[in-house]
C-alpha cells in the first residue's frame, strides 16, 4: 500500500505543478497525461493488493 501511496503522492504533486500552467502550453498536456497515468497506476496496485491471494496461516 506503500507503493499506492507514493504513486496517489505523486500525482497531486504533478497536478499542482499542472494547475500552474496555462493550457496553452504543450507540458500542460504532458503533466496531465501524467495525472492520469500515475492515478490509474495508483488504483490499480490498491486492486492488486487487496484481491491478492491470502497466504494459508
Amino acid at each position: 500500500m506503500r507503493t499506492a501511496g507514493a504513486l496517489l503522492y505523486a500525482c497531486f504533486v504533478v497536478a499542482v505543478f499542472a494547475s500552474c500552467l496555462d493550457r496553452a502550453q504543450p507540458l500542460w498536456l504532458v503533466l496531465a497525461c501524467l495525472v492520469v497515468v500515475l492515478f490509474v497506476a495508483a488504483l490499480t496496485r490498491i486492486h492488486a493488493v487487496v484481491n491478492a491471494p491470502r497466504s494459508p496461516e
